[in-house]
């Protein structure tokens, strides 16, 4: 009997290695290509831990070179990125995204990574939920999305029905600043990235209560952003003007802060200056003086998250109340370590080095 034309090019469509996705392949074709059952494939697909190691291998081959792509069973979370500090690829954004991902693999959820500028992406329907590591308010148009769960770390917006989990943003700057207070420092400067952040104001709060409960006057200039200006121009102006000690808050700059100090203005940290750095990650006590810091419970935040989220997906359905909103809030811890000193009234010379 004769081939008909179509049958012939489906044929061929099947056989040919470097051929797109065609809506005739099948997993019926990828179990004659890779020469095992249909019930293999599946169970392959079906990430099946049962299938032996050499036959998944090629199965997963003969799919890729027929450009076979399975409907995904594994069901999926969306994780909405924005600003990743480019001083350090092991900042807020970056360490979170990995805790994040990691306790969701563990439950069995795949992650789907979407950055805040292309949020249509999140309106796929294999999407359940989607957890927001992001500082700005455009997150709040997947309201409009029906049963999409929305959670936001460290980015509180209870008025438009968005759960979070945050570390007490207040609370930290209240520690850093009453350590800062038992050395006897009273002309501290507190650098931060944006004014218009959650976090960045809830951090000057709690600056600005703490230093005012001691009596303290506020004084503007010691509170600076490193988004509009040079983080060098703020660090010089601060000496010049007989600051002891910094609040070095500024993600994206907190490394600057202190390689401007230390190399540029030849100022001793721990000596002549006394600094109280954000996230406690690991290059911080290698330096020298080891630096002190402010630790957020990173890896509680996002065990949080992740186990909320999942809750909140098996309950998607029912009609949301006011009462159920997630809202946990953790503390944060200081790390005392040498970088933080009694306070003397030092005349410094700034020294410009090479």
């Amino acid at each position: 009997m004769r081939q008909r034309p179509d049958d012939r090019m489906k044929r061929r469509r099947v056989n040919n290695p470097g051929t797109t996705r065609s809506a005739t392949i099948s997993i019926t074709d990828v179990a004659a290509i890779a020469k095992v059952s249909v019930g293999t494939v599946s169970r392959v697909f079906n990430q099946n831990p049962t299938v032996d190691q050499d036959l998944r291998k090629r199965v997963l081959k003969a799919s890729r070179n027929l450009g076979f792509v399975p409907r995904t069973l594994q069901r999926c979370i969306g994780l909405i990125t924005g600003r990743a500090s480019p001083a350090l690829p092991i900042g807020f954004v970056s360490v979170m995204t990995s805790l994040v991902w990691r306790y969701l693999a563990a439950e069995g959820y795949s992650v789907e990574l979407i950055d805040i500028s292309n949020l249509e992406h999140a309106y796929q329907a294999h999407i359940e939920g989607v957890i927001a590591i992001v500082f700005d308010e455009r997150i709040t148009r997947l309201t409009e999305v029906p049963n999409l769960p929305i959670l936001t770390i460290n980015h509180p917006i209870p008025d438009h029905f968005i759960h979070s989990v945050r570390a007490d943003h207040c609370q930290q700057a209240v520690l850093a600043v009453n350590h800062f207070l038992k050395y006897g420092h009273q002309k501290i400067g507190l650098i931060q990235i944006e004014p218009d952040e959650w976090g960045s104001r809830e951090r000057l709060r709690g600056y600005q209560e703490t230093l005012a409960g001691q009596g303290i006057a506020l004084d503007d200039s010691l509170v600076q952003y490193s988004a509009l200006q040079p983080v060098y121009d703020v660090v010089t102006r601060w000496i010049r003007h007989g600051v002891t000690a910094i609040l070095n808050f500024g993600e994206d700059t907190s490394l600057e802060v202190l390689h401007i100090l230390t190399n540029i203005l030849g100022v001793k940290i721990g000596v002549d200056i006394s600094i109280i750095s954000l996230e406690d990650i690991p290059i911080y006590q290698y330096f020298s003086p080891p630096q002190t810091t402010v630790h957020q419970p990173l890896e509680e935040l996002a065990q949080l998250a992740a186990s909320h989220m999942i809750e909140l997906c098996h309950s998607r359905n029912a009609q949301p109340k006011k009462k159920e909103i997630v809202d946990i809030c953790l503390t944060s811890t200081l790390i005392v370590r040498d970088s933080v000193v009694q306070c003397v009234n030092p005349s410094l010379e700034i020294k410009h080095t090479s």
